[in-house]
C-alpha cells in the first residue's frame, strides 16, 4: 500500500509501506499493551514503562504464566487487577508516563504531582518520581504540607525545610500545625526556638532574625539522618540527572 501527498506548489511525497516488517528491527517501537483494572475502570496501555521502568512490575511481570491460561493483563476479560489503588491516582500516574500532548502534562495540578509522587514511589518508577519531586517543589509546598508528604514519600529535602520555616518563622506554630506534625515534633521545635531566643538576646543578632540562628539540624539531626537513607533507596547509580528528565517531559517521550 502506498500514501500519496501532494500540494500545488511541491512535488508529489510517496510512502511505500512494505509487506512485511521484522519485529526485532524496531525493538523500541514494537509494543505489546497491558490492560489494568483499577476500582472500578479499565485502562490499557503500553506495558513498556511498567516492565522497563518499575523494579516491581519488570519482576512481576518476570513469572511464567499457568499452561493453558491466558496471562493476566491480555485482555479486557482478564485484565491485571490493582487493589487497594485510587483509579484518580492511577490516571494521573499514567498522564506522566504516557503523555498524550504537551499541556496535558505542563498544566498538571499539584494534588496531581502528589498522585504521580505516590505511585511512583510504591511502585518504583525513579524517573518519575524525580519529575513528581521537582515539580512540586517549583510549585511550592507548604512547611507542613512537605513535612507530611516527606515523611510518606521518604523526601528528605523538604523535611529539612519544613522543619527550618517552622523553627525560624516569626509567627510560630499554630495549633492546628501542631497536630499534623505531633506534639513531640512541635515540643523539640518550641525548644529549639527559646534556645535561638536565648542565643540572640545574649549575642544581640541585631542585623538577623532572632530565630536565624535555630539549631534545627541538632535538634533533629538523627531524624534527617534516617530520612536521607529512606531518601537515597530511590537512587541508582546509573539515574538520569533532572535536565535529562525535563528534555523528555518536555518533549512528551515518556521515560
Amino acid at each position: 500500500m502506498a500514501l500519496h501527498f501532494a500540494s500545488p506548489s511541491r512535488p508529489g511525497v510517496y510512502l511505500v509501506a512494505p509487506q512485511t516488517v521484522p519485529q526485532d528491527t524496531t525493538p523500541n517501537y514494537y509494543l505489546e499493551n497491558i490492560t489494568f483494572k483499577v476500582e472500578d475502570r479499565i485502562f490499557k496501555v503500553p506495558r513498556y514503562h511498567f516492565e522497563h521502568n518499575s523494579e516491581i512490575f519488570a519482576s512481576t511481570f518476570t513469572l511464567p504464566a499457568v499452561d493453558d491460561v491466558q496471562a493476566e493483563g491480555q485482555s479486557d476479560a482478564n485484565p491485571f487487577v490493582l487493589e487497594g489503588i485510587s483509579s484518580v491516582d492511577f490516571h494521573r500516574l499514567l498522564k506522566v508516563l504516557y503523555p498524550l500532548d504537551i499541556p496535558q502534562i505542563l498544566g498538571m495540578r499539584k494534588e496531581e504531582w502528589v498522585s504521580v509522587l505516590k505511585l511512583s514511589t510504591l511502585w518504583r518508577f525513579l524517573d518519575a518520581r524525580d519529575l513528581a519531586i521537582k515539580q512540586l517543589t517549583s510549585i511550592g509546598l507548604g512547611s507542613v504540607e512537605g513535612i507530611l508528604l516527606s515523611r510518606q514519600y521518604d523526601v528528605a529535602p523538604w523535611l529539612r525545610a519544613g522543619y527550618t520555616d517552622l523553627a525560624q518563622r516569626e509567627e510560630g506554630i499554630s495549633l492546628e500545625d501542631a497536630e499534623k506534625i505531633g506534639w513531640q515534633t512541635t515540643v523539640r521545635l518550641y525548644q529549639t526556638r527559646e534556645a535561638a531566643i536565648k542565643s540572640f538576646n545574649a549575642y544581640q543578632h541585631r542585623n538577623q532574625g532572632r530565630f536565624q540562628h535555630a539549631d534545627v539540624e541538632g535538634a533533629f539531626g538523627e531524624e534527617f539522618r534516617r530520612a536521607d537513607l529512606a531518601s537515597a533507596a530511590y537512587a541508582r547509580t546509573s539515574r538520569r540527572d533532572y535536565h535529562e528528565v525535563d528534555e523528555a517531559y518536555e518533549g512528551s517521550v515518556g521515560f
